[in-house]
């Protein structure tokens, strides 16, 4: 998968910060109370601006291990909605999904599949019923040598 997220998220962008407009937000938070107490996931779609990126839609994605503490995708579906996304002319960013214990730091099985796709952005939130969400974003920098939390704005 490597190879192939080389192609799809802009390298030449350090991404830094993420700007998240609030209906988007509510969008991602609807997927996430949609599938609870099961963990959701989806697609990050929208523009990098010289360090930021601007997320202006969501995609929800079918977590194929229907669990409550993992999540994973079906590739062929990840990549026919960024490859339809591209021919809007949006750029693909990362993914979301959700936690529904604890806080919104990547698990060490999030770490893993974090290094298969380096600068890709990983936002999670963590959520369970009846409180407020807790959300966080996140991107393995150089290469897989260290974890970086993103700046994150909700507009």
């Amino acid at each position: 998968m490597t190879s192939v997220s080389t192609n799809i998220v802009n390298l030449q962008e350090k991404i830094r910060m993420i700007e998240i407009p609030k209906n988007v937000y509510d969008n991602i938070i609807n997927i996430v109370e949609k599938h609870y107490p099961l963990e959701a996931c989806g697609v990050l779609l929208g523009k990098i601006e010289n360090e930021t990126a601007k997320v202006v839609e969501v995609k929800e994605i079918k977590n194929v291990l229907e669990s409550a503490s993992m999540f994973w995708f079906d590739i062929k579906e990840w990549m026919n909605v960024i490859l339809e996304a591209k021919e809007r002319k949006l750029e693909y960013i990362g993914l979301f999904h959700s936690h529904i214990k604890g806080s919104p730091i990547p698990s060490l099985p999030d770490r893993h599949r974090m290094l298969e796709c380096p600068e890709e952005v990983w936002i999670i939130v963590s959520y369970k019923s009846g409180t407020k969400p807790d959300i966080a974003a996140w991107r393995i920098n150089d290469f897989g040598s260290s974890i970086m939390k993103l700046r994150l704005e909700i507009k």
